[in-house]
C-alpha cells in the first residue's frame, strides 16, 4: 500500500517524539521507575497523544519503558542483577568487536583524539554534548570491527544503560577517569595491541558498572 502524506507525518512525529523521550530518559529528566505523562510530552512537542503512544510502543520493544499495571508506560527500571547481566553481554560483545579491528587509518585516530579533546573541555560542564561525545566515541571505535550486526546490538544494550551511567559520570572524577582511559584506548589501538585495548575497555567499562550497581544495590548509601 503507497503511503499518504498524512501516514508520513504521521511516521516522522511519531519518530520525532521517539527521539524526544529518548533524550528525556538518557538525560535524567525521566527517571527509571518514573511514569510518562503522554498529554504532557505530546504538549511540549506540540503534537497530538496518537504519534506519543507510538513512540512508547517503539521505546517499549527497546527495552527502555515497559507498560504500568495501572496503564500508561513507566521508564524501565533494572534490578542491580539485570544491569549486571546487561554488562556481561556488553562485555562478551565488545570483546568480539575489539578482536576483529585489524588496522585503523590515521584519519581515524585524528578523529577519536579530536572527540576526546573535545571532551576534555567539558569536563567541568557536563551535558547532553558530553554524553554523546562519548558515544560516539566508542561507537566509532566499534564500526572499525566491520560486524554492524555486533554493533547495533551493542547499541541497544548500552542505550538500555544510559540512565543508569549517569550516577557514576555526575563526579568530575570520573569525567577526568573517562578522558584518561580514552586516551589508552587510542594509545593501543596506535599501536596495534589488540590485547592491550581488550584490557583498558574491560577496566574503563568495570569501573562505571561497579560505581552503578553498588548505588542499584545500596539506594540508600
Amino acid at each position: 500500500m503507497p503511503e499518504t502524506p498524512s501516514r508520513t507525518r504521521a511516521m516522522s512525529l511519531a519518530e520525532r517524539a521517539v527521539l524526544a523521550l529518548r533524550e528525556l530518559v538518557h538525560d535524567g529528566v525521566l527517571l527509571p521507575g518514573q511514569p510518562i505523562r503522554q498529554a504532557a510530552v505530546a504538549q511540549q512537542l506540540g503534537i497530538s497523544r496518537v504519534p506519543v503512544r507510538e513512540a512508547l510502543k517503539n521505546l517499549e520493544a527497546e527495552g527502555l519503558v515497559e507498560p504500568s499495571p495501572s496503564g500508561g508506560f513507566v521508564v524501565a527500571r533494572l534490578s542491580a542483577d539485570e544491569l549486571s547481566q546487561i554488562y556481561l553481554m556488553r562485555r562478551l560483545l565488545e570483546t568480539e568487536l575489539l578482536r576483529q579491528i585489524t588496522s585503523v587509518p590515521e584519519s581515524e585516530l585524528a578523529e577519536l583524539t579530536a572527540l576526546n579533546h573535545r571532551m576534555a573541555e567539558l569536563i567541568d560542564n557536563p551535558s547532553r554534548e558530553l554524553r554523546h561525545l562519548n558515544r560516539d566515541f566508542h561507537f566509532r571505535i566499534f564500526r572499525l570491527s566491520g560486524l554492524t550486526h555486533i554493533v547495533a546490538e551493542t547499541a541497544r544494550l548500552w542505550d538500555k544503560t544510559t540512565p543508569y551511567r549517569l550516577v557514576y559520570s555526575t563526579e568530575r572524577a570520573a569525567r577526568v577517569r573517562i578522558v584518561d582511559d580514552h586516551d589508552k584506548l587510542i594509545g593501543a589501538l596506535r599501536r596495534g595491541d589488540v590485547e592491550g585495548l581488550i584490557q583498558f575497555m574491560d577496566d574503563h567499562r568495570g569501573t562505571g558498572e561497579q560505581n552503578v550497581v553498588s548505588v542499584l544495590s545500596h539506594p540508600h548509601r
